[in-house]
């Protein structure tokens, strides 16, 4: 009769454990406003991934709808890591938003659900989105997009209120400028003065 009831304990601390080990392994919601996306050149975004079960779609507030779908519907077709989409020349902050059509629902990039939390992490390293490894393909191509003067921001979204806030559910990539960085003010006034003063030098000599 012992050895039943300690077998009977054991097994109920075993499911106590995994209970905590899993509430411990959830992350914890974004509490706070992400970097914003500032761009000031020619805009491009590449899908990564998706985690998630439900189907949602991507959009840039003020801008072109359905960007991106993690799920087939019947106007979109799901997209593939490595995915492209050219959003032309932008300035300011952009805001995204993923509009979940499983359980309705419209997250954005720049505000915080009515809880309180931000339903996207936006970073510039991929590995600090916490959430699987950058496809091959996905990275070849932000690679292929890039010069030495890109911006890269990785964005994760998580799609449920109240769900696992891994971050991993929509992921996808926003590159500003991929190709041909124009240069700044302060560079062409410094190039400008070079001009003028190699002119002058010219000038002297004559």
């Amino acid at each position: 009769m012992g050895r039943v009831m300690t077998k009977k304990f054991l097994g109920i601390l075993g499911s106590v454990l995994l209970a905590v080990a899993a509430t411990a392994a959830q992350a914890s919601p974004v509490t706070t406003a992400s970097e914003p996306l500032s761009v000031n050149g020619h805009v491009t975004v590449v899908f990564i991934g998706s985690g998630a079960a439900d189907t949602s779609y991507l959009s840039l507030v003020g801008g072109p709808s359905d960007i991106f779908c993690n799920h087939s519907t019947s106007t979109c077709t799901a997209a593939v890591a490595g995915d492209v989409v050219d959003l032309g020349t932008l300035f300011g902050n952009l805001d995204f938003s993923l509009s979940d059509i499983s359980v309705p629902h419209v997250y954005t990039t720049s505000s915080p659900d009515t809880d309180g939390y931000y339903y996207a992490k936006v970073v510039s390293n991929y590995a600090d989105l916490g959430v699987f490894s950058l496809p091959t393909a996905a990275s070849d191509v932000i690679t292929s997009l890039s010069t030495p003067t890109s911006v890269v921001w990785y964005v994760g979204f998580e799609d449920r209120v109240g769900g696992d806030y891994d971050y991993n559910d929509f992921v996808f990539a926003v590159i500003d400028p991929p190709v041909g960085a124009v240069p700044e003010p302060a560079t062409l006034a410094l190039f400008g003065a070079g001009l003028l003063g190699f002119a002058g030098k010219r000038r002297r000599r004559a």
